[in-house]
């Protein structure tokens, strides 16, 4: 039987069958074991609050001990010195023993007094006069020095060992996957162009570089990018872009290049854009493959300032000189002008081979040599026709005039003498001129004409027509 404190209560409770008695001690030891809990809670939280006050207590003595005085110019520029040894001695791997004790000093130096950072920067100067140079970082220099040293070899000589062990190990087909451009025709076919006749020749092609060609790209801190078109760039696109299918070809991203090319051809001119996924990167140039145009190369001219962009076609490039200050007068654009419209006048089906002659001279140089041969060409037929018969027409006007004026027909003065395209009538047609050689050559060049003449009028109703189109989708736009 359970025992109770109080006589009565005892009696009460000895009462109680067993079964109430125990059920009675257990809510009697749970309310006791709660009690207790709620004892121990309270002691460690009075506890805790002594041992927070007690350590604020000493924060505000140490506090107080330190009095802030004002640091002196030669004390600050000791103080920069000593941060300046710090991260030496960090970069280098200097002992990290004495850096981390004289660190230690000059960061008490620099609450307290000017003593201690004194000596703590003297421990950082002595510990960096020692070796600077870590022994347990050399294998990782080892292992990211070594291999790509290896691997810029083997980009660079694809001769070189690692270039064949990656040519071996099939890395360097890999790796040209990438360095191909993005798609394998980086033109449509020229009969799924819209606006564009189905019987309707392809004319020659003009790629024109964007970067120190066209246009002269500047960046400052003030105002970023700018860029400044070359002189006489608006009127060349407006002429080329009745003789040939003008493309713009850059290196440079389309977000980059992008904007500049829309604001250059407002008016519709260019009829391609391409970027920079659109180029072959060799040998660290991103090259102009002109093969993955889709049009014949035979009948391609580049515009470019940079001869290793056109590695893969040299005899396709008229080399420009390139546009860089905006501030020097510069007509290369007007000076070659009138070449590419005969080269596209003439439909040579060889350009290369014509180009070819021009080798190792820039757009300027070959601007000049063009007009001293057309000069050339000028003056021998002058010459030719200074011979024979043509003579007397040149003699005419060393001749002395003549006494009398012709009496005119209609005139009043006299009587007129008949000639003798009035007594017998206009001289019959030469048949020499409508038969053999020389009649089968000028039927063969008028019917030329003709043909030129038809082609340029189609593709200026084409050019037309994609202008009206462009300035109603920008119309819509807006």
């Amino acid at each position: 039987m359970y025992t109770v404190p109080y006589r009565g209560v005892g009696i009460i409770f000895g009462s109680l069958s067993h079964k109430r008695q125990q059920i009675i001690s257990n809510r009697l030891m749970l309310s006791y074991s709660s009690s207790s809990r709620s004892i121990i809670r309270l002691a460690e939280s009075v506890a805790n609050t002594s041992r927070n006050a007690a350590a604020a207590a000493r924060r505000r003595e140490s506090s107080a001990s330190l009095v802030r005085r004002e640091v002196s110019q030669e004390e600050r520029a000791a103080l920069r010195a000593s941060r300046k040894e710090r991260a030496n001695a960090f970069i280098g791997g200097i002992g990290p023993a004495t850096a981390v004790e004289g660190a230690e000093e000059i960061a008490s130096g620099e609450i307290a007094s000017g003593s201690a950072t004194a000596a703590g920067a003297q421990k950082m100067t002595a510990a960096s006069s020692g070796p600077t140079f870590d022994a347990s970082r050399l294998g990782w220099y080892a292992a990211v020095i070594i291999p790509t040293a290896f691997i810029g070899w083997g980009i660079m000589d694809k001769n070189s060992p690692p270039g064949k062990l990656s040519q071996m190990i099939g890395l360097t087909s890999v790796l040209e996957e990438y360095a191909k451009p993005a798609r394998t025709k980086l033109l449509p076919d020229w009969n799924q162009i819209p606006n564009i006749p189905p019987d309707f020749p392809a004319p020659p092609c003009l790629v024109i570089d964007l970067e120190s060609t066209l246009v002269c790209s500047t960046w400052d801190r003030k105002y970023g990018w700018r860029h400044a078109k070359r002189p006489g760039v608006d009127k060349f696109l407006a002429l080329m872009a009745q003789y040939y299918e003008v493309v713009i070809w850059t290196p440079s991203p389309d977000g980059l290049a992008g904007p500049v090319v829309e604001s250059l051809d407002s008016k519709g001119y260019v009829m391609h854009r391409l970027f920079r996924d659109a180029t072959n990167y060799s040998d660290g140039v991103h090259c102009k493959d002109l093969s993955w145009l889709n049009r014949p190369v035979r009948k391609i001219i580049a515009l470019d300032d940079d001869p290793d962009a056109l590695k893969f076609q040299p005899d396709n490039l008229i080399r420009m000189k390139p546009y860089d200050d905006p501030s020097v007068e510069d007509d290369t654009l007007e000076r070659i002008t009138p070449l590419l419209v005969e080269i596209s006048r003439e439909g040579y089906e060889d350009i290369p081979g014509l180009l070819k002659q021009f080798r190792g001279m820039d757009a300027d140089e070959i601007a000049t040599d063009f007009e001293r041969r057309v000069n050339d060409l000028r003056e021998r037929s002058r010459m030719t026709a200074s011979r024979g018969l043509g003579s007397l027409a040149s003699m005419s006007k060393y001749m002395p005039a003549p006494e009398l004026p012709p009496n005119l027909p209609g005139s009043d003065g006299g009587v007129q003498q008949l000639t003798a395209k009035d007594l017998v009538g206009s001289a019959p047609p030469s048949e020499s001129s409508e038969s053999g050689v020389m009649g089968w050559l000028q039927r063969r060049q008028k019917l030329a004409e003709e043909q030129n003449k038809e082609k340029f009028e189609l593709w200026n109703e084409v050019m037309m027509r994609k202008q009206a189109e462009k300035k109603r989708r920008m119309e819509g736009h807006q």
